[in-house]
């Protein structure tokens, strides 16, 4: 399939490469990735054969490359843990910190400033709840499938009964904090600051589009990878 047709989640599963482009663009491939190429860039207005062209232009890949250590799930939900969960961890607090300076000395110039850190707050706040779960419920879960492969292959006891039951709850927190980056780069003006702002308002700013791009990364790999193979072993095993 050329890249028109194919869908956001299979073009950065692919060549993770290409979701710089489509974070450049401003376009969701973790919580709406199932939506081809061609009709997410209808939908927001956007040049298609100028996508197309960034995507070319990022020349072969070799498919295998970001994928070698992921090759079982465990694998993958430790990679998601010690990179995503602790990025998150590490970043959300200062980020706040800014937001919260940044609202006291130029709120009254910036009214919006106040929306933002409304919204990123919210997403912080979930986002710490989210990685609990998925620490202490989902994940050990899903370690022990990858486990029963190589031993007896006998499913696992489940204290919630079918995996999809706590994925569909993952995926719903995603689809609420995609939700709320999407304003959060909306009222930002996609995270540019004003002409007067100073150096806390870039580095905030700056920080927060980073913050974005590693979400969409995070959210990609539980929604398009991880959880659809946990899925389908779980059914395997059955």
């Amino acid at each position: 399939m050329t890249f028109p047709e194919q869908t956001l989640a299979e073009i950065v599963t692919a060549d993770t490469r290409t979701a710089v482009v489509f974070d450049r663009m401003g376009l969701d491939y973790c919580c709406q990735g199932q939506r081809t190429l061609a009709d997410a860039a209808l939908e927001l207005g956007l040049p298609l054969g100028d996508i197309v062209s960034q995507l070319e232009v990022l020349g072969p890949h070799d498919a295998g490359e970001h994928l070698e250590d992921w090759s079982t799930l465990d694998a993958l939900t430790r990679h998601i843990v010690t990179t995503h969960h602790a990025y998150v961890r590490e970043h959300a607090p200062q980020i706040v910190a800014w937001l919260d300076r940044l609202i006291e000395r130029h709120g009254a110039r910036h009214p919006e400033l106040a929306e933002v850190g409304i919204t990123f707050h919210r997403i912080a706040d979930d986002m710490a709840t989210h990685m609990l779960k998925e620490e202490n419920i989902l994940f050990p879960f899903i370690d022990a499938l990858a486990r029963a492969v190589d031993t007896d292959r006998r499913l696992p006891p489940s204290p919630f009964g079918t995996i999809l039951n706590p994925i569909r709850m993952m995926e719903a927190d995603h689809q609420e904090s995609g939700g709320d980056l999407a304003h959060l780069r909306a009222i930002t003006a996609g995270y540019t600051p004003p002409p007067d702002g100073c150096t806390t308002y870039r580095a905030c700013y700056a920080e927060l589009e980073r913050f974005e791009a590693d979400l969409h990364r995070h959210v990609h790999l539980e929604n398009h990878m991880l959880f659809p193979r946990a899925i389908a072993l779980e059914a395997e095993l059955a």
